[in-house]
C-alpha cells in the first residue's frame, strides 16, 4: 500500500512539474543551486586561507622539511652531520642551511640628520645563505620587488624584505607614520648604499634586492652571503642555525620526517613538518574559520529551506481544490503529500548535481590556478568530495522536511472545505 501511495505521488509531482511554471521552476533551482555554493565554498575558501598560508610557508621559507635547533641549544647541534645525512634517504632533492643573528641596518647615512629626525635605522635578523642553494629550495630569485637574489659574487651585497621599507610597509606620510616611528627605512632601492651592523662589526654594503614574499619571517630580514656572514660571527659550519629541505615531488613529508628521526637525528636537532613548525595558531585558526564556514553555511540552509517551505506552501494553497477532489475519489493523504516532496527533492537534487559540476569543473580548478590573493598566504579551496556529499544530504534531507511541512497542512485540511476553497 505504502509503495503504491510512493508511486502515485511521484506520477503527481511530474504532473505539477509538466505544469508549473518554467521561470518559478528555474528560480527555486538557482536558489538551492547558491544555496549549496553558500554551504560548501564559502566554507572551503575560509578553511582554505590558513591551509593556504601553510602552503605558502612551506614554498617560500619551510621547504618540505624545516630543520631547527634543540630547545636548549643555541644552533643545530653536528650541523655538518645532520646536513650530510639528508641524502641518505629516498626522496631527498635539496637543502639550504642559513645562520641568523641580530642586526642594524642604518640607511640615508651619507646625509645629515635633519632637526628632530630620527637616523634611519632598523633592527632586523640577518640571514647567511648560500644563495643557489637557498633559490633551490625556495625558489627566491623569482620573489623579488625589485632587483635581483644575491649571486655568490655578492659578498658585500644584501637583499632586503619589502616590510623594512617604507614604500612598501606605507609607513610614510600617506599612511600617517613616518619611517622613525614606523620601523621603515627611506629611500632605499637597488643599488643604495647601507650600513649594517653585526656583532659589533660595521660595514657598507649595497642593496641588491628587495624580497616580496608572503612569509612574515622573509618581510623583516635581510639576506646575505653565508660566508661574509660566518666570516663576521666567526662561526664554523657547524653551528647553523636552520635546514630547510625540499623532497622530490610525491613524497610524503611526514613519512619522511619520522624516518630522518629514526637515524638519530633527533638527538641533533628539531626536526618538523611546515605545520608544526609554525605552531598551533593557525590550527585554532582553521578551527574557528571552519565553525564560522559552518555558522553561515547554516544559515543558507535555513534560508533555503524557508525558500521552499514557502513555494510548496503557496503551491498547495493554489491547488487545494484539486486536493479535495484527489481525497474525494480516493487519493490517500501519503500519496498527496508524497507528490510534494518529490517536487521539493527534485528542486533540490537539480540544485546540487549544478553546484557539485559547477564547485569541482569550473571553481576549484580555477582556484588551483589562480589562487586568492590574500596578503599573507594564497587561499586554496577546501573542498573533499566526502565532506561535500556529506553537506549536500544535509541540505536534501532539510529541502525534504520543508516541502513536507506545507503539504502536510494543506492536506489536513476538510474534504468539503477544500473543494469548495474555503
Amino acid at each position: 500500500m505504502t509503495l503504491r501511495s510512493l508511486r502515485v505521488g511521484f506520477f503527481l509531482a511530474l504532473r505539477y512539474l509538466k505544469r508549473s511554471s518554467l521561470w518559478t521552476s528555474l528560480l527555486v533551482m538557482v536558489i538551492m543551486l547558491l544555496t549549496f555554493l553558500n554551504v560548501v565554498v564559502v566554507r572551503g575558501v575560509l578553511v582554505g586561507l590558513p591551509v593556504g598560508a601553510t602552503a605558502t610557508y612551506a614554498r617560500e621559507y619551510a621547504g618540505d622539511i624545516l630543520i631547527t635547533a634543540l630547545p636548549d641549544q643555541r644552533h643545530i647541534d653536528r650541523s655538518v652531520l645532520v646536513a650530510n645525512t639528508l641524502s641518505s634517504l629516498s626522496g631527498f632533492k635539496a637543502y639550504t642551511g642559513r645562520y641568523l643573528t641580530a642586526a642594524t641596518v642604518h640607511a640615508n647615512f651619507q646625509e645629515l640628520p635633519k632637526t628632530g629626525h630620527l637616523a634611519d635605522t632598523v633592527t632586523v635578523t640577518a640571514v647567511g645563505v648560500v644563495p643557489e642553494d637557498e633559490d633551490t629550495v625556495t625558489n627566491i630569485s623569482g620573489l623579488m620587488a625589485e632587483g635581483r637574489f644575491l649571486t655568490d659574487t655578492d659578498l658585500k651585497g644584501v637583499v632586503m624584505g619589502d616590510q623594512l621599507l617604507e614604500q612598501y610597509a606605507g609607513g610614510g606620510p600617506e599612511s600617517g607614520g613616518t619611517p622613525e616611528t614606523s620601523g621603515t627605512l627611506e629611500n632605499v632601492h637597488p643599488g643604495t648604499k647601507v650600513r649594517i651592523t653585526i656583532n659589533g662589526i660595521t660595514g657598507e654594503y649595497t642593496v641588491v634586492g628587495v624580497l616580496d614574499g608572503k612569509v612574515g619571517e622573509n618581510a623583516r630580514r635581510i639576506f646575505m652571503h653565508e660566508q661574509q656572514l660566518r666570516s663576521i660571527l666567526n662561526r664554523s659550519e657547524d653551528k647553523k642555525d636552520e635546514i630547510a629541505v625540499r623532497l622530490k615531488d610525491g613524497v610524503d613529508n611526514v613519512a619522511w620526517r619520522d624516518a630522518f628521526k629514526n637515524l638519530g637525528m633527533v638527538n641533533y636537532a628539531t626536526i618538523q613538518v611546515p605545520g608544526e613548525a609554525q605552531g598551533h595558531f593557525l590550527d585554532e585558526v582553521t578551527q574557528t574559520f571552519s565553525l564560522l564556514g559552518d555558522g553561515v553555511g547554516f544559515v543558507g540552509v535555513v534560508v533555503a529551506a524557508i525558500t521552499v517551505f514557502i513555494m510548496i506552501f503557496v503551491i498547495a494553497l493554489n491547488r487545494q481544490k484539486e486536493i479535495g477532489i484527489l481525497k474525494g475519489i480516493g487519493i490517500n493523504r501519503l500519496a498527496i503529500q508524497s507528490s510534494y516532496v518529490f517536487l521539493a527533492l527534485f528542486y533540490a537534487t537539480v540544485g546540487i548535481c549544478l553546484g557539485i559540476l559547477l564547485l569541482y569543473f569550473v571553481i576549484a580548478p580555477y582556484i588551483a590556478v589562480h589562487p586568492i590573493d590574500f596578503p599573507f598566504s594564497d587561499g586554496v579551496l577546501v573542498a573533499p568530495l566526502f565532506d561535500t556529499l556529506i553537506r549536500s544530504l544535509v541540505l536534501i534531507v532539510t529541502t525534504l522536511f520543508a516541502g513536507y511541512l506545507p503539504a502536510r497542512m494543506i492536506v489536513q485540511k476538510n474534504t468539503i472545505n477544500a473543494i469548495l476553497g474555503r
